[in-house]
């Protein structure tokens, strides 16, 4: 199995994880954009690889018709709990203060002219690595304990520790301990990293109005570490 690579530094981790660039044949422009033709994508991405994204949530919504993008041009909007999301080309996006939806409903309505449109789920509460603490002394050793908390409903995740010139990580799961241990013994001493990475799905996401609706969720924690 491959390893997992979580970006490693702050200088090469500028923005949250994305997840809405999507490449492909040019957007589809429809004469008709009421919610009756289409099929909603909902892209949800809770935090990130640095302090400045850590507490950040990034929510797009993108729309398709026979299974191709659709691109907006007249007056079609998205707002969630009150919140527009830019629109831009064929996707509605926003970022957030992650405390802003964590736990709590949330209710999408599009609009296309009179005709309207919802998607409508409880965002996840964000993971979070309990301990070691951010900016802590870790011993290398054959069992070096991360305990954590999930957020939401989990389908995958792992966890990685990361050294100056090597990495241990523990096999993707679907299930929820709440610590792992990893071997760092082949660590050099310094900075480095531990990170969670999950992917996660909404049981109680909904629509009504469109043809369908779909989730891609991804959280993403890390913390820096010196390694002793």
């Amino acid at each position: 199995m491959a390893s997992p690579s979580p970006r490693a530094s702050a200088s090469n981790a500028a923005g949250s994880v994305s997840m809405i660039d999507v490449a492909g044949p040019p957007d589809l422009i429809l004469k008709d954009t009421a919610p009756a033709h289409l099929a909603a994508s909902l892209y949800l991405s809770v935090g990130g690889y640095d302090a400045s994204t850590r507490n950040i949530t990034e929510m797009a919504v993108s729309f398709s018709s026979q299974g191709r993008r659709i691109g907006f041009v007249a007056d079609e909007t998205l707002t969630c709990n009150g919140l527009a999301l830019q629109r831009r080309g064929g996707t509605f996006d926003l970022k957030v203060s992650t405390d802003t939806f964590a736990g709590k409903g949330v209710t999408c309505t599009y609009r296309s002219g009179p005709n309207l449109g919802t998607i409508a789920f409880t965002a996840p509460v964000a993971p979070a690595i309990l301990s070691p603490q951010d900016n802590s002394v870790v011993a290398r050793s054959a069992r070096t304990p991360v305990t954590f908390r999930i957020g939401g409903h989990s389908t995958m995740f792992y966890v990685i520790a990361l050294g100056p010139s090597s990495k241990a990580w523990s096999d993707p799961t679907g299930t929820r301990p709440p610590q792992v241990l990893l071997d760092t013994r082949a660590f050099s001493p310094g900075h480095g990293f531990v990170a969670l990475n999950q992917f996660f799905d909404l049981p109680d996401l909904h629509s009504t109005g469109f043809q369908s609706v779909e989730l891609h969720g991804q959280a993403v924690q890390q913390i820096g570490v010196t390694w002793a």
